[in-house]
């Protein structure tokens, strides 16, 4: 669809977090609860963690958390933090020239969704998701 592999994983795992309590957990065991490949969910974390929504602690009793309340965390911010700040910008088809003035064949109608979705991402925070919904797939 419109976000990576990345930015699922990103997302499933915040979720996880915020459901899960306080941590930490450490990522081998979020990322078997999730059923994702381990190494590469934790690349994600450390990329979450380098971004400032999660917090990492090595060591016994090391792991992950998150780095501000649930309440706190919208979706947009970690799929910016895997996607980049720039996500969501850009044309459709990937033409460097598409503007309002030079619009692509998708252009406007790519225009709608990118708002509608942005818009979802940014109104919606961790603590606003239903609890207990699969995270496994």
């Amino acid at each position: 669809m419109f976000l990576s592999q990345s930015a699922k994983y990103a997302l499933r795992a915040t979720i996880y977090l915020a459901e899960n309590g306080v941590g930490p957990h450490l990522s081998r065991d979020i990322a078997e609860a999730l059923n994702v490949p381990a190494q590469y969910l934790a690349k994600i974390l450390q990329d979450l963690a380098r971004n400032g929504l999660l917090i990492s602690a090595k060591g016994r009793g090391g792991g992950f958390r998150l780095a501000l309340p649930p309440a706190q965390i919208e979706l947009l911010s970690v799929v910016r933090a895997i996607e980049g700040e720039r996500f969501g910008e850009g044309c459709a088809l990937g033409l460097p020239d598409c503007s309002e003035e030079a619009p692509c064949a998708l252009h406007n109608a790519w225009k709608a969704l990118r708002g509608d979705l942005l818009g979802m991402l940014q109104g919606t925070h961790l603590s606003e998701l239903p609890k207990g919904s699969s995270l496994i797939r």
